[in-house]
């Protein structure tokens, strides 16, 4: 019989394991997912974000972003508590404070009786996005390509939405074909890293073996085929693994910047292996690249962009959307399946840019000797604190100091009243001509291309320059890296190509600008097309 002593050393670990998982939900209940899901306005908040970004619009400058958001502001006003956005945990505003005190601030500074309450006013949609910014749900961007600021949905907010969906669609996880996916993902893994040779040649001569077999049932007429829903079913886990990959994308940026700062903590650190990170960078060595996050993602890019692979996925992606099941598919998970592989080309892009900007911007600052400023200044401001702390026994908070003022009182303000003026802003831009969009067919852009004498071969040593240093290249990167030497003409050599040795993503487009001849800027929206290969010199 087991004493009460006994009883009570066994639930010890237990008990133990217990707190330490709910301090650690404790921490996870700060992150930005959590308290997304747990906040009142969360089924207005993520309705109009999954309205604002729909698939393929993963960035928007700040005044498309305030435009789709302002169409569903009455959501966001319906909701009860306009002050509470976050919902529990959430800091509230010192006048939110106040009302719930009784008294409300006017906008002159005095405070009025409850009994007589102000008209009450409802966040603009400018409001609710500095606001989501700042509680983590989105992620505000300077875009070099871009005049204004940009906002992406953050990773957290990618991660509530995704578990939303999953609670939506009822979609179970224990299915077959899944663990299929797991059973061969184990046999190929044992496989591949099996070191007794005898058992690694039993292996290969028993897959050879069934593969030999299935040839002779083949050749005899025997033609096996899994019935159409298990075939949909597995054609629907596929779909539900691609898509998560691109939720992937958001979260490797934060993590190669997460690296970033790292590295530059052990440069300023004043102990530690800052020597060693030095002489590598130094050195000339990546070591963004280098870290977890980047050789996952380098990996990935390099077999995204293998041609061979492309070719081969393509293709099996055309033949499953012949097969009869394939027609049971949604037209939006048709879509999928035919951009499964063209939709992760410019997120892949994306992060890649992220990646070589930090690499670069690490490098300057270690070779312009920057950190040395930033070791000085940061010197300074430890010495300061330790003088404080020594201090903070000795000197009572309450301590009057000797401060003598000129004036009766003096006048305080805050900053945040002034608007400071942005030297990059180029301020409203001039109202522009819109002209109707029309169709070009291939007959029409080589006839163009021949009537106007459009440098073919200029324009395809710009196509492999761009495509040789970045992997692939649409016409918007050529442009941005060689600006149209010919104007329009430019523009339509380069969609000639385009139709020619690109692949064309399905229902996608891109805005290309170049410059004419008389200084005025165009902008044009036309078919995205990717370059994953080089375009032959002879054309």
């Amino acid at each position: 019989m087991t004493t009460p002593s006994e009883t009570a050393s066994h639930a010890a670990p237990r008990t133990d394991a217990v707190a330490a998982r709910k301090a650690e939900y404790e921490q996870l209940r700060r992150l930005s997912t959590w308290r997304l899901l747990a906040a009142t306005k969360a089924p207005a908040v993520l309705a109009i974000l999954q309205s604002v970004f729909p698939a393929g619009d993963r960035r928007l400058p700040r005044s498309e972003m305030i435009a789709r958001v302002g169409l569903h502001l009455h959501l966001l006003h319906d909701e009860a508590g306009e002050g509470n956005l976050a919902g529990p945990g959430a800091v509230v505003p010192a006048s939110a404070e106040r009302a719930a005190e009784g008294t409300v601030a006017d906008p002159a500074g005095a405070a009025a009786s409850s009994s007589e309450p102000a008209p009450s006013r409802g966040r603009t949609a400018a409001e609710y996005c500095d606001a989501w910014v700042r509680e983590g749900y989105l992620t505000r961007r300077d875009d070099p390509h871009r005049a204004e600021t940009t906002f992406e949905p953050s990773p957290a907010t990618i991660d509530a939405i995704q578990f939303i969906v999953s609670l939506e669609e009822h979609r179970p996880t224990t299915t077959e074909s899944r663990l299929q996916l797991v059973v061969q993902q184990f046999d190929r893994l044992a496989q591949e890293t099996e070191k007794d040779r005898d058992i690694r040649l039993a292996g290969l001569q028993a897959q050879r073996e069934r593969i030999e077999r299935q040839i002779r049932e083949l050749s005899e007429g025997e033609l096996m085929l899994p019935s159409p829903e298990a075939s949909l079913d597995r054609l629907r886990d596929i779909l539900q693994i691609a898509s998560e990959l691109s939720g992937d994308f958001l979260q490797y940026r934060e993590d190669l910047r997460a690296v970033d700062l790292h590295l530059r903590e052990q440069i300023l650190a004043p102990e530690g292996s800052r020597g060693e990170v030095l002489e590598q960078l130094l050195a000339g060595d990546d070591l963004l690249g280098q870290s977890t996050v980047g050789r996952t993602f380098t990996a990935f890019f390099r077999m995204l962009n293998d041609p061979s692979q492309n070719r081969r996925a393509q293709e099996l992606v055309d033949r499953l959307l012949e097969r009869d099941f394939a027609r049971q598919l949604t037209r939006t998970e048709r879509e999928r399946l035919a951009n499964v592989f063209s939709d992760l080309y410019e997120p892949a892009q994306e992060v890649l840019d992220v990646k070589t900007e930090l690499y670069r911007s690490l490098a300057r600052f270690v070779r312009s000797q920057d950190f040395r400023q930033h070791r000085v200044l940061l010197d300074l401001l430890q010495e300061a604190q330790h003088l404080a702390l020594s201090q903070k026994d000795e000197v009572p908070s309450r301590s009057p100091f000797p401060l003598e003022l000129e004036l009766s009182r003096a006048r305080l303000s805050s900053v945040a009243q002034h608007n400071l003026k942005d030297p990059t802003d180029p301020g409203a831009p001039a109202e522009a001509e819109v002209h109707d969009a029309t169709t070009l067919s291939v007959e029409v852009l080589a006839d163009l291309v021949r009537t106007n004498d459009i440098d073919i071969v200029e324009l395809t040593g710009r196509v492999n320059d761009v495509r040789g240093r970045e992997g692939q290249a649409s016409i918007g990167d050529v442009l941005r890296a060689h600006p149209a030497s010919q104007g329009l003409a430019s523009v339509i050599g380069l969609m000639f190509l385009a139709t020619q040795h690109a692949q064309a993503r399905e229902g996608a487009t891109e805005v290309v600008r170049w410059r004419e001849f008389d200084g005025r800027d165009y902008a044009a929206k036309v078919p995205a097309f990717f370059f994953l290969e080089d375009v032959p010199t002879e054309v």
